[in-house]
């Protein structure tokens, strides 16, 4: 990556001497016209020779052990999709930027020595074989094209495809010296080989012109092949061009290299012609024309060249990479416009980014590490570096000397050109200040880190002390200065790294504890003063700051080691940058500006370029050589920046670097691999369940700066990205799989994404068949468990059913068994109420009836079910009884529905009795009236749990006092036994049948308040009472 322009020592004056001392003999021994012939000849020669310069673009340098097949080179090619494709004598191999894919005959090489290559009409790439015939690439398979050992073709040295008019590919080859061989697919579909004869021993190489024409060059002129004859193409000027190479020009001509001499030629003529003498036998082996206009050329076995554009300048490109002696067998560019250079056992070399190029200490710098740079008005660069100063003038370097025989060695801090002297600020350790004249140029060294000269005449001194020594006369003696401390009034190690003087005739003061600002100069007792500002609430500019600049918006800049930070002189404001768009700005050492107003920052991670909102980066991935940038200079003169680095001196020409185009590397697929098989496509590939490791392999494809790629790649919506260019899947699950992969390099946005589309199958135990059967069999198993279920709990339901209606019946039996004790208990007052009363005859018609009522109890004590029509007249006979006790003050009537068949309807035992006894005791006797009590037996719909059921509902009816009179005569510890039995009785069978409560109790004068009484409603639902007719 290194330019450099070089001059012998003392050429100059040998060439002078040769040519006065060769003069003098022929002054007497030729006649003077002889004379001035020998002098012209002589000239010329002086003038060729300094044409020559040592001057290198930026290169990358690839061989065998960075993974090329082998170091020798023979041909290089870019196939469709980018790729970079070299022939070797060890196989092919494909270059990517980064990786060489290497194919040799274990891949279906014929052999190994592969000398030329060309692209087919569908992307096949065809292999020349040296020994064995050709090769051909599709579909990522090698196959043999042709192959003839009867010595018809047994050597191929060059191959070239020329389409037929149906564009099917057509090929030309030859062996140098040699015939031409045609080969294509004849109508039959076979392989034809036809030979075009040339004059034997003649023929070097065949090529194509950008007008279609085919050319071969021979060692007695061009020939154009009509119709595979040979046709001499004859010039004017120079029938018999003994042509070794030939190169296009996008204007319609073309050059060919010949013997000393690269002619151009265009509409049959010579138009030009480059004389070539650099040593050896001047064949000119190889000659290119760049997108550019530049010349690139090789001579045989003598490196490698180039005549710029517009220029008759001849550049010796590779003295750097010593290829002095070294036969260059191919030159090519390629699409993004790097020159490759294929050598004989040297490899390849890649030439880019073409606006920078640089100097080292072998092109005659003292040090590379560089400091500072400057330019005075005649144009020459002041270089400090680690070593001293350097003068570079004419594409020159000098090391400055104290005297003749003392170079200056020293470290140099900074250097300033001010009204024709140059200040050098430098580690001089055995004198404070200096004055030294080196061929005319004044020099004044000063033992400081840095310096400055004001507006007003003051010599300004930073110090390492936290201090500025402010002299009058710059060397006057070193005792006699103004002190000014900076931060504080004291001294301590605080370095004074950089000096600045503004518009505004403010001093602004760098160092290693931060920024301060001097303004208001006035002098007090004499002595310099200024008003200090100091910038404590910005972190950059209270941390070290190493440099500062004033650009044309009058802005100061300041880098500093935590980034860089700007002050606007026309409103104060301040703007601090500690990093842009994901750029570290830390460790900032310099700052500059081009002639459009963008700023360029040096840092110790690459140069950056600050155009508005958008940030361009340089490094060692994009063209440097190192990350570290030490210093800058903008020359506005030649729009170059001057880089200095810490290997050696960049110079950047912005007018190139702005004709750039950082476009995005153009992403490629390389290969997928799942399981065993390896496939090139892209798109809907399906692969087996057990090939669920799938490995991507791609490439962003950017030569010029093939380190500072970067992917990113989507995989469930969500992007990342990678430095490496593989992505490696391992145990995925079976589906459809879409992943987007993408590129960038440094300064470029991303690439469109390429798409990656594959399926996995699923193995059948992930199939929906094998989800389906273990569902049914889920299923079945959880539909036999809940059947098994279903019926135990059934079985024990009805087990327990069984048990609790026995037991319910019991409780029954045992509370229907209770009223008769009840009733005995209310029958024997009322006996004894009659006795007492004196009516004996009616207390023995009463214990008659009482007999007779309890034989019906005790008949059907033992039945929780009676029919209607016992329970009816059981309930007449006790009526009976307590109209005979109370002396006819009341009456009573029965009814029954028509629908009720009082005969066959069963009803719960003895529940209707103690409502009725009720009644009478508590309602109709305490009303002191004629008293009427109604029985009824209906049918009524009553809707239960939304579905309407036929009920049998019994209704006790009086007109007594009602429930709430009667509440009140009661006595609160009084509880009707009877009742709460029948309560009971129901709730049972109301709880085991879950119907609801069957007994309501309402008093009449809710209803109207002209009325008065009780009535009772028993609800009995179908459960509760049964119809034998039906059974």
């Amino acid at each position: 990556m290194i330019q450099v322009i070089r001059k012998r020592g003392s050429l100059d004056n040998i060439k002078k001497y040769f040519l006065n001392g060769f003069l003098c003999i022929l002054d007497e021994a030729i006649s003077k016209q002889f004379k001035r012939i020998f002098t012209l000849i002589i000239l010329i020669f002086i003038v060729q020779n300094n044409s020559f310069y040592s001057q290198t673009p930026s290169y990358h340098h690839y061989n065998a052990n960075d993974g090329l097949a082998s170091s020798t080179v023979f041909q290089i090619i870019q196939d469709h999709d980018g790729f970079i494709w070299l022939a070797t004598q060890n196989g092919v191999s494909r270059f990517d930027g980064k990786r060489f894919t290497t194919y040799t005959v274990k891949d279906g090489l014929n052999s190994n020595m592969i000398t030329s290559l060309t692209l087919g009409m569908k992307g096949e790439i065809f292999f020349g074989n040296y020994e064995k015939g050709i090769n051909v690439l599709i579909n990522g398979k090698i196959k043999n094209y042709f192959n003839e050992s009867n010595g018809k073709l047994d050597f191929i040295t060059f191959l070239i495809n020329v389409p037929t008019i149906k564009n099917k590919n057509r090929l030309l080859a030859n062996t140098r010296g040699a015939y031409i061989h045609a080969l294509e697919i004849d109508k039959s579909h076979k392989l034809s080989n036809k030979v075009i004869n040339i004059e034997l021993f003649t023929l070097n190489k065949i090529d194509t012109l950008l007008d279609g024409r085919t050319i071969a060059l021979t060692n007695k002129g061009l020939y154009e092949l009509k119709n595979d004859i040979p046709n001499k193409i004859n010039f004017e000027e120079n029938t018999n061009i003994e042509a070794f190479c030939l190169t296009n020009d996008v204007n319609g001509g073309f050059y060919v290299g010949s013997k000393g001499k690269i002619y151009y030629i265009k509409n049959n003529k010579i138009i030009a012609v480059h004389k070539i003498n650099v040593g050896g036998n001047n064949e000119v082996s190889n000659v290119l024309r760049d997108k550019s206009g530049n010349l690139w050329f090789s001579v045989l076995n003598k490196g490698l060249y180039k005549i710029p554009s517009n220029s008759n300048e001849i550049i010796n490109v590779g003295s750097k990479m010593y290829l002095q002696t070294t036969n260059v067998n191919h030159l090519f560019e390629d699409n993004e416009g790097n020159i490759w250079v294929g050598t004989y056992g040297k490899g390849v070399y890649c030439f880019t980014n073409f606006f920078l190029s640089s100097y080292i200490e072998e092109d005659g710098l003292s040090n590379n590490s560089i400091h500072s740079i400057v330019k005075d008005k005649s144009g020459k660069i002041f270089i400090g570096t680690y070593n001293g100063v350097n003068l570079f003038d004419k594409n020159k370097f000098e090391h400055i000397k104290k005297d003749p025989e003392s170079p200056l060695t020293e470290y140099i801090h900074n250097i300033k050109v001010l009204n024709d002297v140059v200040y050098v600020a430098g580690g001089f350790p055995y004198y404070d200040k200096e004055k030294v004249n080196y061929k005319g140029i004044k020099f004044y060294f000063y033992n400081r880190p840095s310096f400055i000269r004001t507006k007003n005449g003051l010599n300004i001194f930073g110090t390492t002390g936290n201090q500025l020594r402010i002299h009058h006369n710059f060397f006057a003696n070193k005792n006699t200065f103004d002190n000014l401390f900076i931060f504080g009034d004291s001294a301590f190690s605080n370095r004074i790294n950089d000096l600045y003087e503004d518009t505004q005739n403010n001093i602004w003061v760098a160092s290693t504890i931060g920024l301060c600002k001097l303004s208001n100069y006035r002098l007090i007792r004499n002595k310099a003063n200024w008003d200090k500002t100091f910038f404590t609430s910005f972190q950059i500019l209270k941390s070290r700051i190493r440099a500062i600049y004033q650009d044309k918006k009058n802005k100061i800049w300041f880098a500093g080691d935590l980034g860089v930070a700007s002050y606007n002189l026309f409103n104060n404001s301040i703007l601090e940058y500690k990093s842009i768009k994901g750029y570290d700005l830390s460790f900032s050492t310099s700052i500059s500006s081009d002639k459009k107003g963008r700023i360029w920052i040096g840092t110790m991670r690459g140069l950056y370029l600050l155009d508005g909102n958008e940030i361009i980066c340089l490094n060692s991935k994009t063209g440097l050589t190192t990350d570290e940038v030490l210093s800058l200079y903008y020359d506005e003169e030649k729009n170059i920046m001057y880089i200095g680095t810490s290997s050696g001196i960049f110079l950047l020409n912005i007018k190139k670097f702005d004709e750039f185009h950082h476009n995005p590397p153009e992403i490629k697929l390389v290969s997928i691999r799942a399981g065993d098989s390896i496939y090139t496509s892209a798109q809907d590939l399906v692969f087996e369940p057990d090939a669920n490791n799938v490995y991507i392999e791609f490439a962003g494809l950017n030569f010029s700066s093939p380190g500072s790629v970067i992917y990113k790649y989507k995989l469930k919506n969500e992007w990342r990205e990678t430095e490496l260019n593989f992505l490696n899947f391992t145990s995925l699950k079976n589906g459809k799989y879409n992943i987007e992969i993408a590129a960038k390099a440094q300064n470029t946005s991303w690439s469109k994404p390429i798409i990656v589309s594959f399926t996995i199958l699923p193995r059948f135990v992930e199939t929906v068949w094998f989800l389906i059967i273990i569902l049914s069999l889920f299923l079945s198993i959880v539909l036999l468990l809940v059947l098994w279920r279903i019926k135990y709990v059934s079985r024990k339901s009805k087990e327990n059913l069984i048990i609790t209606e026995r037991i319910n019946e019991l409780k029954h039996q045992a509370l229907s068994a209770m009223m008769n004790p009840h009733f005995i208990f209310n029958s024997l007052n009322s006996v004894q109420y009659l006795i007492n009363n004196h009516r004996t005859e009616e207390a023995n018609d009463y214990i008659a009836m009482m007999a007779k009522l309890i034989r019906k109890n005790l008949d059907t004590a033992g039945n929780g079910f009676i029919l209607l029509s016992e329970e009816i007249n059981r309930l007449k006979l006790y009526l009976d009884l307590e109209k005979l006790r109370f002396q006819e003050r009341f009456s009573y009537e029965i009814i029954s529905g028509e629908d009720v068949k009082i005969d066959s309807l069963l009803i719960p035992n003895m529940i209707i009795q103690p409502f009725v006894e009720n009644s009478l005791w508590h309602g109709i006797i305490n009303s002191g009236n004629k008293g009427l009590l109604t029985i009824s037996f209906l049918f009524e719909n009553i809707e239960i749990d939304s579905v309407i059921s036929k009920s049998l509902i019994i209704k006790v009816t009086d007109n007594g006092i009602g429930i709430k009179q009667a509440k009140k005569n009661k006595n609160e510890d009084h509880i009707s036994k009877g009742i709460q039995i029948v309560e009971e009785r129901l709730k049972l069978l109301s709880t085991k049948m879950e119907l609801p409560k069957p007994i309501i109790l309402e008093d009449l004068s809710e209803r109207n308040s002209n009325y008065h009484g009780t009535e009772v409603i028993i609800s009995l639902s179908p459960p509760m009472y049964r119809d034998i007719s039906i059974n």
